[in-house]
């Protein structure tokens, strides 16, 4: 992977990891998707964040405000969120953390293609989160 840390970060030891750096953005709801897409065996609640301020970026080094990020929360298994996140609208502000995948090292999906965007991946516990409408999910 091109963007991998060049460290060992606390994340990475956790099974789900890719061993990239840990990203906690700030930003607006541009897309969100219908429906949930199933990947390798687990639902994905999938949408589109333009990033509007990075809180903290740890083993990264790009400039990521302004830029379209794709997220895709796992739920329904004890490895993501118990439920999908009620009520994501476009427009809206929302704040998330996982691990940040650059648009050279993601893979293009059903939803994520065409230009394929950055990922911020591994967006539940015990690495990331999601905050939205005052409500924390991880």
């Amino acid at each position: 992977m091109t963007n991998r840390a060049n460290q060992i970060l606390p994340h990475h030891r956790f099974a789900p990891s890719l061993a990239a750096p840990l990203a906690c953005i700030q930003g607006t709801i541009s897309r969100v998707f219908a429906s949930p897409e199933n990947h390798h065996g687990a639902n994905h609640q999938q949408f589109i964040v333009t990033i509007d301020k990075v809180v903290k970026f740890d083993g990264g080094t790009q400039n990521l405000v302004g830029t379209e990020v794709f997220l895709a929360v796992r739920f329904g298994d004890s490895e993501g969120l118990a439920h999908e996140i009620p009520g994501l609208q476009a427009g809206q502000p929302i704040e998330a953390q996982g691990e940040y995948i650059a648009e050279a090292s993601a893979y293009p999906t059903e939803d994520n293609d065409n230009p394929v965007l950055a990922v911020l991946h591994f967006t539940h516990h015990p690495v990331g989160y999601v905050l939205y409408q005052g409500q924390y999910y991880s």
